[in-house]
């Protein structure tokens, strides 16, 4: 599904400066994320789908971390809130996993933040039956 006036694209470098302000207006961005940070986070990551709108300024964005070959993470799906309810969330979901599966990529995964359950329940992804997701501790 292709919303009206806007396309997608997958990228290995995002317009820096368009996925800050995307970050920023979603409320995403804190005193922590330095240009720097940003930086290190598009050069860790293996590939971008992203939305533009009819202007071309990014609107959606998601990153894959990966191998290429046989695993993937996704993660840091956001839309610009004056584009969601559109289907571009999904949309740039099915498109960068897509793509991961037609590289092979087989354990594709992603964690849901709560709340988000009804959206990816809509999609393919279903919850890993029988896993137990854990994070190690912040320091402090």
């Amino acid at each position: 599904m292709n919303p009206p006036g806007i396309s997608f694209r997958l990228f290995r470098d995002p317009p820096e400066g368009e996925l800050v302000s995307l970050y920023r207006t979603a409320g995403w961005i804190g005193p922590e994320d330095t240009p720097d940070r940003i930086r290190r986070l598009i050069a860790g990551s293996f590939l971008f789908c992203g939305a533009f709108n009819e202007a071309g300024r990014l609107v959606g964005s998601m990153r894959a971390l990966s191998d290429g070959v046989s695993d993937a993470y996704l993660l840091d799906l956001v839309v610009d809130p004056a584009y969601r309810r559109q289907g571009i969330g999904g949309e740039v979901l099915r498109r960068l996993s897509g793509h991961l599966r037609s590289l092979g990529v087989d354990w594709i995964v992603l964690a849901g933040a709560p709340g988000t359950e009804p959206f990816y329940q809509a999609t393919e992804f279903r919850v890993m039956e029988g896993y137990v997701p854990y994070r190690l501790p912040e320091e402090g």
